[in-house]
């Protein structure tokens, strides 16, 4: 008997040899979810998630949960076709494998997400499920109001291969980078992490270091460290995609841009990005002489280089900020400037408005506008991941991003626990509106 065939059995015998549809729940009271087919057979589930808000959460979500013992050691695929047929969120997929402490490995499809405007779309996740996982969760997450239906969802599971590239070599590697390099590195026991460092992960596949890395980037309790598997490291670095579309508009004499998040460091991608946020600012500079509104609030992180040259005509020339090291050394940020960002805006008023959604590189975009003369926050406090982060590459070829450095203001100013605007806005306010009653009261 060849091992997906006894694999296949186990199965069989695990579930008592019958099919069952796979039962879901939602994730918060808002979340309302149906399904119907088994995740293990061929046709997979046709899944069905809505909600008529998220509530006080950032997003709903369907989830299902199932014994992990047959899947150790094991590469596990979740893979269906997602529809967002209302709403103006993305919709993702997700997979965790938790052991009796906790997360062991996570993967989410979060990084290419599926808008209503898309159609039906493909999506898969790869996942190695580490010995000690103790229960294997999985489902769909939606950022909005609306409608998602998930088709032919299926989990399957096949044998890892790593190479020659073992956990050891893995988490040897992975220790001296953290150790030499993380902001926080003085929060982990290293004596008892090197411990662990043991001639038995030399006979262990390179994917079974990655919940042992994650134990560690949790002790940095930075909250902004994290792992990627090898195909999530090479689609980082070979496409660049915006979380959604820029939108810029006229408010009578006001010019509003919203900036999205960019995930992926492609180089045209990047640089196309730029662009198109410099021409829509050329576009709306003639008419607005009152000042600009910045929208923030859905821009949660990725690559915030384009993000920052693309508002180089609001930011202006020289050090619009900085990061900072845990030996306090300091490397400016500068804007580059692109063929399309000729005007000087710089000396416009700007409106910049953040959220709760507001992360990590929309942090940075935010850090450069604070201390900066004629501005003002209006939103909520943003998600309090203003840090610095760089991309180490593991042997297996994925990738450790590790937080080095705090971000500052042009001030010198950090925001460990976020950014606070000046003008709180409640879910009930207009924050555009406030923003743009602002901007038309004369100096």
């Amino acid at each position: 008997m060849n091992r997906n065939a006894a694999f296949l059995l186990m199965l069989g015998l695990f579930s008592g040899g019958a099919s069952a549809d796979t039962v879901w729940k939602g994730t918060s009271v808002n979340s309302i979810t149906s399904g119907t087919g088994d995740i293990l057979e061929a046709g997979g589930v046709a899944l069905h998630l809505s909600a008529e808000s998220t509530g006080t959460e950032k997003f709903v979500g369907a989830v299902t949960a199932m014994d992990a013992r047959p899947f150790q050691g094991q590469e596990v695929r979740l893979a269906g076709r997602l529809l967002v047929e209302k709403g103006t969120g993305s919709a993702a997929l997700w997979l965790r494998a938790d052991g009796a402490n906790g997360r062991l490995a996570f993967a989410s499809s979060a990084g290419t997400p599926v808008r209503a405007d898309e159609g039906s779309q493909e999506r898969e996740l790869r996942l190695y499920i580490p010995s000690g996982t103790t229960s294997l969760k999985l489902g769909a997450t939606f950022d909005s109001a609306g409608h998602v239906a998930v088709e032919a969802l299926t989990l399957t599971a096949e044998a890892a291969t790593s190479g020659e590239v073992s956990a050891y070599d893995m988490v040897e590697y992975a220790l001296s980078t953290i150790r030499a390099n993380a902001l926080n590195a003085g929060n982990v026991d290293w004596a008892a992490e090197e411990r662990r460092l043991t001639p038995a992960l030399k006979n262990l596949p390179a994917q079974q270091a990655y919940a042992s890395i994650r134990g560690v980037l949790d002790a940095l309790a930075d909250r902004h460290s994290f792992l990627q598997q090898p195909r999530e490291a090479a689609a980082y670095r070979q496409t660049a995609s915006a979380s959604r579309d820029i939108e810029a508009r006229q408010l009578q004499d006001i010019g509003y841009v919203l900036v999205p998040g960019l995930r992926g460091t492609e180089e045209s991608a990047s640089e196309a990005f730029t662009a198109q946020l410099c021409e829509q600012i050329e576009r709306l500079a003639p008419t607005s002489a009152r000042g600009w509104i910045v929208d923030l609030r859905q821009n949660t992180g990725g690559n915030m280089w384009p993000m920052l040259s693309g508002l180089h005509p609001l930011l202006g020339n020289g050090t619009i900020g900085a990061s900072r090291d845990r030996d306090g050394v300091a490397t400016v940020w500068r804007p580059r400037s692109g063929r399309a960002c000729g005007a000087d805006l710089s000396g416009s008023r700007v409106a910049v408005l953040v959220g709760p959604k507001t992360a990590s590189s929309g942090e940075a975009v935010a850090v450069a506008f604070r201390a900066r003369p004629g501005t003002r926050f209006f939103g909520q406090r943003t998600a309090g991941l203003a840090t610095a982060n760089r991309a180490y590459p593991l042997p297996d070829g994925g990738a450790l991003r590790l937080t080095r450095a705090e971000m500052l203001d042009r001030s010198g100013e950090a925001y460990p626990d976020g950014i606070q605007p000046e003008a709180l806005v409640s879910n009930d306010q207009d924050a555009i509106e406030m923003a743009a009653a602002w901007l038309r009261v004369l100096p």
